[in-house]
């Protein structure tokens, strides 16, 4: 009786342990992800038959879907082999009974990021300032110095945004620039060419009647006020005036004329700003040979003036002024800087004209100065 109880005992034993052992025998995986904080469980949530991995669950990683398995959790190897142990038995996942399941590594480099469900390729970051492979497109320490195109990127990574000088003349080719008004009376087409030859965008506009806007500004990095047609309103002024504490490059002239639209007309932008035309003294000539030290001044010596005005200051306590170039009867040449922004402003109009230009090599030179000066700080800046 004993003997027949153990033999059966046995048997049992043996039948309990056959059944236990009896599985997938195809190297199949299934794989379930509840997303709780308890041991993933194996089962059929999913059928696999050739050796691929398929998974569910609500609190999965986003991964790849390129046929090894479902868009629920990132994919095993494409090899089609599961990840073996020593016995034979196949195992894909593991688990902590504090974390959600893992899986093994994506063979070919890629990566997902549980934040934004995307696939991060590799060389790929999602730090501020660079992008795929690593091409840097802002300063900063992940910066990757490559040639500086116009493009609104510092893409040479000395801190200057479109500091691009093509020709070497001092002129930053990327800069836009807006012409108010119409030429002076003389011929000036050796200017705005000049201008046009090293790169940069100019525009004549304000020609009628059409007010002038923020987004008509914002186009543009410095403004010159040239023979102007009209006077502007209470509201255009301030919308210039905003303009330039952003960061916008203002130049005036006058003396196109003598008579006193010449006063009033850009007086109605500037005087705003504690700066204005005065005609008091009449109209009167240089040229200019009392120089401050200033950027706008280096290398120069004379520049011509013909039947011009001189400037009033107001201080306005908001804006740094400097008296730059002096005749007589008052400042002819101001410079001011406004918060982010400058404006120069100039008492004649002769230093456009193809006459001065040919026959002034400084008028060029005086040129490069006033617009290097008058770019935004930290774009498009020439080094000196």
């Amino acid at each position: 009786m004993t003997t027949w109880f153990g033999s059966f005992s046995a048997l049992l034993g043996a039948a309990i342990v056959l059944a236990a052992g009896c599985g997938n025998t195809n190297n199949n995986v299934t794989a379930s992800e509840g997303g709780s904080d308890s041991d993933a469980t194996a089962g059929p949530t999913s059928a696999a038959t050739d050796g691929t991995t398929t998974a569910s669950g609500s609190d999965s990683d986003s991964g790849e879907t390129d046929g090894t398995g479902s868009a629920s959790m990132t994919s095993l190897p494409t090899t089609g082999e599961p990840t073996s142990t020593s016995n034979g038995s196949a195992t894909s996942s593991t688990t902590d009974p504090d974390t959600t399941s893992t899986t093994s590594p994506v063979t070919d480099g890629s990566a997902t990021d549980p934040d934004t469900a995307t696939t991060i390729e590799p060389g790929t970051t999602t730090e501020p300032g660079t992008t795929t492979m690593g091409e840097s497109t802002t300063t900063g320490p992940d910066c990757i110095p490559a040639e500086e195109v116009c493009n609104d990127l510092d893409d040479d990574c000395n801190g200057v945004v479109d500091d691009v000088d093509v020709g070497g003349d001092g002129i930053c080719d990327c800069l836009n620039i807006a012409i108010f008004g119409n030429e002076g009376a003389n011929p000036s087409a050796e200017f705005q060419a000049w201008l046009e030859a090293q790169g940069t965008q100019v525009d004549r506009i304000s020609l009628d009647a059409t007010p002038i806007d923020a987004v008509t500004l914002e186009k543009y990095d410095i403004v010159i006020l040239d023979w102007l047609v009209r006077t502007y309103s209470a509201d255009e002024a301030a919308i210039i005036k905003t303009w330039i504490e952003g960061g916008g490059g203002l130049m005036s002239m006058t003396g196109h004329t003598n008579n006193n639209t010449v006063v009033e007309r850009p007086n109605s932008i500037i005087a705003p700003m504690g700066l204005a035309y005065n005609q008091s003294k009449g109209f009167f000539s240089g040229p200019v040979t009392q120089w401050a030290m200033h950027p706008i001044t280096q290398g120069i010596t004379s520049v011509s003036f013909y039947g011009g005005l001189y400037v009033d200051i107001t201080e306005d306590g908001v804006a740094v002024n400097e008296v730059i170039g002096t005749l007589p009867q008052g400042p002819v040449a101001v410079g001011q800087t406004r918060i982010d922004g400058k404006l120069f402003i100039f008492g004649d109009e002769w230093i456009e004209f193809d006459s001065e230009w040919q026959q002034i090599p400084q008028i060029k030179q005086f040129w490069v100065n006033i617009l290097g000066w008058l770019s935004p700080q930290n774009y498009c800046t020439i080094p000196q």
